[in-house]
C-alpha cells in the first residue's frame, strides 16, 4: 500500500474514534428509567416515546456533523453527490417522501412476507488500495446514515403523535 492509502487511513481512524468518544460521551449513555432495585417498574409510553425521540434526533444530528466534516476533509471536487444520490442500500425500501404521505400510512400495516430487503455491501469498497474507491465508500456511508437518521428521527415524531396524542398536534 502506498504512503498516500496509510495516511488516508491514518486520518479517518481518528474521526471514527472522535464519533465514537462523541456517542458515548454526550450523554447518549443510557440511563436507566427505573430507580436500582424497583420492583414493578412501569414508564408511561409518553416517556419513552420522549426518549427515543430525543436520541433519534441526537444520531441524526451526529451523523450530519459527521457527514459534513467528511465532505469538507475528503471530498471537495469530487462529484461524489452525484454518485451517491441513489446509492444507498436502503433506498428500495418503500417509504413516504414527505409528511403527508407518511400521514396516510395506516399505524399496523401488516406483515409483507416474503419482501426481500437488501444488504449493506460496501464493505470491500472500504478495504480497497484505490483512494476514490475508499473516499467515496465512507462518503456513501455517511451520506445514507444521514439520510436514514433523518427519515427515522421524522417518522418516530409522527408514530409519537399518532400514538400519544392521537394525532393532534
Amino acid at each position: 500500500m502506498d504512503k498516500k492509502g496509510w495516511s488516508l487511513k491514518g486520518s479517518l481512524l481518528p474521526l471514527l474514534l472522535l464519533v465514537s468518544d462523541l456517542l458515548l460521551c454526550q450523554s447518549v449513555a443510557s440511563l436507566p428509567i427505573c430507580p436500582t432495585g424497583a420492583v414493578n417498574c412501569q414508564v408511561s409510553l409518553r416517556d419513552l416515546f420522549d426518549r427515543a425521540v430525543i436520541l433519534s434526533h441526537y444520531i441524526h444530528n451526529l451523523s450530519s456533523e459527521m457527514f459534513n466534516e467528511f465532505d469538507k476533509r475528503y471530498a471537495q471536487g469530487r462529484g461524489f453527490i452525484t454518485k451517491a444520490i441513489n446509492s444507498c442500500h436502503t433506498s428500495s425500501l418503500s417509504t413516504p417522501e414527505d409528511k403527508e404521505q407518511a400521514q396516510q400510512i395506516h399505524v399496523h400495516p401488516g406483515v409483507r412476507e416474503n419482501e426481500v430487503y437488501s444488504v449493506w455491501s460496501g464493505l470491500p469498497s472500504l478495504q480497497m488500495a484505490d483512494e476514490d474507491t475508499r473516499l467515496f465508500a465512507f462518503y456513501n456511508l455517511l451520506h445514507c446514515l444521514r439520510r436514514d437518521s433523518h427519515k427515522i428521527d421524522n417518522y418516530l415524531k409522527l408514530l409519537k403523535c399518532r400514538i400519544v396524542y392521537d394525532s393532534n398536534c
